[in-house]
């Protein structure tokens, strides 16, 4: 509903004014001023957006507080009325830019048809405005995936630069399910308007985005627990969370993407955890140690599991330096530690050579008996050491097949684009690769995560059938697996930086 002033020193006029407006069932809120003084004061605490006002007042006239409620509010609507149809006062009137001109008597009629002329100006502005706020923000986010994606050149503005270092931080949500297919328009402006972030978005796909956020935040970790909260409470959903640390221009972007997604990779191990960044409060320190012990051990299986030799190495040699330090551990609680990581090396190590009996492994039961009975610990470390290079070194020497297992993830996704429900472990399950490893294991490979490969392949299908068919836009989107007729355009706008209609207006061939 737009907001109407109506200025007239007689009260009689004021009243019938109301009266007509209210009669003719125009959807304008309505308030009233006596002069020119009070008709601005009023307009200093409320942004009317039509000045309906008498011509001839005391002290100012209504010409005057035209000029000065234009000035104090661009754009605001003017409409004059006047008992003196004098051609001067029309003439200044056109000066001023004021176009709505009613003498008195008002005929109900004319001032009903003027004021719907007005509010159809308003309502066209208004589009225009939304219109034009929605293109920025299209190109915004086409900049946004440009510039993650590497690809951000000299094509983009100074002004769209500056846009793009006004971001202070990335936000990684996942969800379980494809959530943001359905709910993205209304999820993100409940965290624009309710949360009150002032942020850009991304569709990653149908259960991933990213937030760009404008404000900083020193605490990444408290943050995304409170985002987390917040979805819960108003969505009931979980979801797991990836924040950044702060970054100070657009060029820091890409960096601050790839710390995310790396982050996120931790959910694959650590099922209790929804938030995650560079920097989360440790546990208890009584408890510390065993509960250290315990995640290394796991990431250590699943290391193994996943043939996964730097992943292995690097979580190998978190547990190395620990015991190498002085403790206050027993000698009998290291050699507990190391018997279980013994134990679950022990079905990975790789067969002796044929020609070379005297390489053949131990019995686990006499390497388990061997470390318990040696007293030095660096010399325990350096035992476990060894085994677990041979492992490593045979889990390397088969990196050559490795390169079979992405191309047969990329062969799957090439294909089977059209599932809407595609997803990490789905591609892992063909693959027999843990998630966690696939998706390190691809990035490394490619220089995509799994997300950016697969809208890559949708957006590139989507743009051939928009060039080379006259399929109806709804009906590419399910082809390319968005079922989800404005979840698709979203999404390709972001990708393209133009709705698929105009796409395929300025790009078929």
């Amino acid at each position: 509903m737009y907001k109407m002033l109506i200025v007239d020193d007689e009260r009689t006029e004021r009243e019938c004014i109301r009266y007509l407006i209210t009669s003719a069932g125009l959807p304008l809120e309505l308030r009233e001023a006596a002069d020119a003084a009070c008709a601005l004061q009023i307009l200093k605490e409320w942004q009317a957006h039509i000045l309906f006002t008498d011509v001839q007042m005391p002290v100012t006239t209504g010409l005057t507080l035209a000029k000065q409620a234009a000035e104090l509010i661009p754009g605001i609507k003017i409409l004059i009325f006047s008992s003196y149809a004098e051609f001067e006062y029309a003439r200044t009137a056109m000066a001023l830019g004021i176009e709505n001109y009613i003498l008195k008597p008002v005929v109900p009629h004319e001032l009903e048809k003027t004021l719907s002329g007005i509010i159809r100006q308003l309502d066209e502005e208004h589009h225009f405005r939304l219109l034009k706020d929605r293109q920025k923000s299209y190109l915004l986010q086409y900049a946004l995936h440009s510039c993650i994606s590497k690809t951000l050149s000299g094509k983009f503005t100074p002004e769209m630069i500056n846009e793009l270092n006004r971001f202070r931080q990335i936000a990684l949500l996942d969800f379980p399910t494809l959530f943001l297919e359905e709910h993205y328009a209304a999820f993100y402006e409940s965290l624009r308007n309710e949360m009150n972030l002032d942020m850009e978005t991304l569709n990653l796909s149908p259960n991933q985005a990213l937030l760009f956020l404008r404000k900083e935040y020193a605490d990444p970790y408290s943050f995304g627990c409170l985002l987390h909260s917040f979805i819960i409470e108003n969505f009931q959903i979980k979801c797991y969370i990836s924040v950044s640390q702060p970054v100070t221009g657009y060029s820091a972007l890409p960096d601050a993407y790839t710390a995310v997604e790396q982050q996120m990779e931790q959910r694959f191990w650590d099922s209790k955890k929804n938030v995650f960044s560079s920097a989360f409060p440790e546990k208890p320190s009584q408890s510390r140690d065993k509960l250290d012990d315990d995640s290394i051990l796991a990431a250590i299986r699943s290391s193994l599991s996943a043939k996964d030799a730097s992943g292995l190495q690097k979580n190998l040699n978190l547990l190395f330096q620990k015991y190498r330090m002085p403790t206050n551990q027993s000698q009998i609680f290291v050699k507990f530690v190391f018997s279980n990581l013994v134990t679950a090396m022990y079905p990975f190590l790789p067969p002796p050579v044929a020609e070379d009996r005297s390489d053949s492994i131990q019995p686990l039961e006499t390497l388990i008996t061997e470390l318990y009975i040696q007293q030095d610990i660096l010399k325990i470390i350096d035992t476990v050491q060894t085994m677990a290079q041979t492992i490593i070194q045979n889990y390397e020497s088969a990196d050559s097949n490795i390169r079979k297992e992405i191309l047969a993830t990329q062969e799957y996704i090439n294909k089977y684009y059209s599932n809407s429900s595609l997803s990490v472990e789905m591609l892992a399950s063909q693959v027999y690769l843990t998630p966690d490893y696939l998706s390190r294991l691809f990035k490394k490979s490619t220089k995509k995560s799994l997300s950016q490969y697969i809208r890559q392949v949708r957006m590139e299908k989507a743009s051939e059938l928009l060039r080379t068919t006259n399929l109806k836009v709804i009906d590419i989107g399910i082809a390319v697996g968005y079922p989800n007729y404005s979840y698709f355009c979203q999404s390709f706008r972001e990708y393209y930086g133009k709705s698929p209609e105009k796409y395929r207006r300025e790009d078929s061939v």
